[in-house]
């Protein structure tokens, strides 16, 4: 009888750990981008290396965090990033600029490879923002790029590109969404730019 009881209180214990854990929702970053392969460039000599993003201590881990108010700073307690937003944004670069074609090599940070050129990108935005009453939420995501000469380090080319999205929803699947939104509108029109800078 004195084991019944030993089960049935484990039992409870293990079932009661279970119940009060809240899950983990780990969110991608993938925007959903369509591009054509450019037939001529005048870049198709130079070789490009994407450096990994500049940006503030928080987009360099997995925590998600929102703004109420543009001033106070909240983390979302049950959802949380897949991989660092500054890589996964250097990673899109990379995977843009290949699908573009018109560099005869793009490669990353990683790379040991010597390049012509450098893409810094330097992110001054990429959150979620809430109004003080709650009831209102948007994603804005606002890039700093510069084409950097790999021999002389002076800068070749810079533009800032930037994009808002309301949220469809007021949680973090509804921020998640609206980001890649608005890191696909910021690709696309990177896009251009590096396109008109090659003709």
């Amino acid at each position: 009888m004195k084991n019944v009881y030993i089960i049935v209180s484990l039992i409870f214990m293990f079932t009661g750990c279970s119940t009060t854990l809240p899950t983990l929702v780990k969110h991608k970053i993938s925007p959903q981008l369509s591009l054509e392969k450019q037939k001529s460039s005048t870049c198709s000599t130079k070789s490009l290396k994407v450096s990994s993003a500049f940006t503030s201590t928080n987009l360099m881990s997995k925590d998600m965090s929102y703004v109420v108010d543009d001033s106070k700073v909240y983390e979302y307690s049950e959802s949380a990033w897949l991989n660092n937003p500054n890589r996964s944004i250097s990673r899109e670069y990379v995977k843009m600029l290949r699908e573009l074609g018109i560099y005869k090599s793009v490669q990353s940070s990683k790379s040991r490879t010597k390049t012509d050129l450098m893409l810094e990108i330097d992110i001054d935005e990429f959150m979620q923002y809430y109004s003080d009453d709650l009831k209102r939420s948007y994603s804005r995501v606002h890039l700093n790029l510069s084409i950097v000469d790999a021999q002389t380090s002076k800068v070749v080319a810079t533009t800032s590109i930037r994009s808002q999205v309301d949220t469809k929803t007021l949680d973090a699947d509804g921020g998640v969404k609206a980001l890649n939104e608005a890191l696909e509108d910021v690709l696309s029109k990177s896009a251009k730019w590096f396109i008109k800078g090659c003709k």
